[in-house]
């Protein structure tokens, strides 16, 4: 039972499955941009803002449109989640929490820090997953977009991790 979610959804790094998440960076980025330049500020700070805003939205849009899936597969790699069940169920408004605390800009300090470490831990589930060479379908996008675990949860943990430090230090 521990690998069920193995069998959910199968993972391909097919050209048309990595289409379809550069799609979706690009339409992140392409919104960001347009947003930072409406309402500002326009500076890299601002552009990261909502560019972090619009991806904890956009990610937890697909966490809950297969929400069921995405506890269960979720709870497969990372490591809170293995451990609490609550935690896997609430971890997409915990991001949805996080995307509008970015795009209304409140809490700078404390959301940062929050994005940084819930990051940081998520990414250590992800390692691990790696380094077994598992082959997990990534839960993030739910069966939407079937990256293998490596490609998409990288972006999504490493990637808003390192932002969150950039925030805190350009303060």
């Amino acid at each position: 039972m521990e690998h069920a979610h193995h069998n959910m959804v199968a993972s391909e790094h097919s050209p048309k499955e990595i289409a379809k998440f550069i799609l979706v960076l690009l339409g992140i980025t392409s919104a960001s941009l347009l947003l930072t330049n409406y309402f500002g500020p326009q500076t890299f700070s601002g552009f990261m803002r909502w560019f972090m805003g619009v991806f904890f939205l956009v990610f937890a849009a697909f966490k809950f449109l297969g929400y069921a899936m995405f506890v269960e597969m979720f709870a497969g790699y990372d490591v809170v989640a293995r451990r609490s069940s609550l935690y896997a169920k609430l971890y997409p408004f915990i991001e949805l929490s996080l995307g509008l605390l970015y795009v209304f800009d409140l809490g700078s300090t404390g959301r940062d820090v929050v994005t940084l470490l819930i990051m940081a831990v998520s990414s250590v589930g992800v390692y691990g997953e790696i380094r077994k060479r598992s082959g997990i379908h990534c839960a993030c996008l739910g069966n939407i977009i079937k990256l293998p675990l490596s490609t998409v949860s990288l972006v999504e943990d490493a990637g808003m991790a390192l932002m969150a430090i950039a925030m805190l230090a350009l303060r």
